[in-house]
């Protein structure tokens, strides 16, 4: 559905981002002050400022992505099952496979624990196949959710591997919420729905809203993910980022 009529999936995700805004303005005012007596600018609204980029999305180049990304996973998967049945060093491939995976979503010390736990306790090869599928298909869930930003914002490949970098963990952690209720006969896709919608509060959690069309330079430089519990400066105003052209 996302390339062949896509267009009910991206209005839910923009409005879901409406939403978010109204009860943004709703719960601050102007006068919101920091922990040095500062006033907090208010964000732009998120959903005005994507709404200003076309929608561009090259269908057959899309699919096209989208396949070579799941032959490539499942490429990965059938090579790590056939390399298990080698001798002796077939017990250690799903366990440095969910080593190194969980490396780069959760942290070394989380992949060390598991990647412990699985060599060590008999019978959880199975364990470590469901949970290298899964890591798999949460990513690309992850991805199709967060289309309709990136097809209004054209990162190069080489930026937004670097955007889903510096987010994995918390991509990771939001894709297997949602992940195993959309496997779910029938009422999966309700549940895909919800994931869509959601997706919108994922993206203005991890990232600031786009300046105008034209200024995006300066927005692709600054994509490191930054934590919003941690105290940080107003944002510019736009008017700020036009005044630099």
């Amino acid at each position: 559905m996302r390339y062949v009529y896509p267009q009910p999936l991206d209005s839910l995700f923009i409005e879901s981002l409406r939403q978010i805004d109204l009860v943004y303005i709703k719960k601050h005012s102007e006068s919101d002050v920091d922990a040095d007596g500062k006033i907090i600018e208010l964000r732009p609204p998120y959903a005005t400022a994507l709404e200003k980029y076309d929608v561009s999305i090259q269908y057959w180049k899309e699919m096209n992505a989208y396949l070579k990304r799941t032959l490539r996973d499942l490429k990965w998967t059938a090579l790590l099952y056939l390399c298990s049945f080698i001798p002796i060093l077939g017990t250690f491939v799903y366990p440095l496979a969910s080593g190194y995976a969980l490396v780069r979503s959760l942290g070394l010390t989380s992949a060390t624990t598991v990647g412990i736990l699985i060599y060590i306790i008999p019978g959880t090869k199975k364990l470590a196949i469901l949970f290298l599928e899964t890591l798999f298909a949460s990513r690309m869930l992850t991805r199709e959710l967060l289309e309709p930003y990136f097809a209004r914002l054209q990162f190069d490949r080489e930026t937004k591997r670097r955007w889903f970098a510096e987010r994995e963990a918390i991509l990771f952690g939001f894709s297997i919420a949602f992940y195993f209720f959309i496997r779910i006969p029938i009422i999966g896709m309700f549940f895909f729905g919800v994931a869509q919608a959601a997706a919108a509060l994922l993206l203005v959690k991890t990232t600031e809203p786009p300046p105008p069309p034209g200024s995006e330079t300066e927005y692709v430089q600054d994509i490191k993910y930054k934590d919003n519990r941690l105290k940080k400066k107003p944002y510019k105003d736009f008017t700020q980022l036009e005044e630099k052209k």
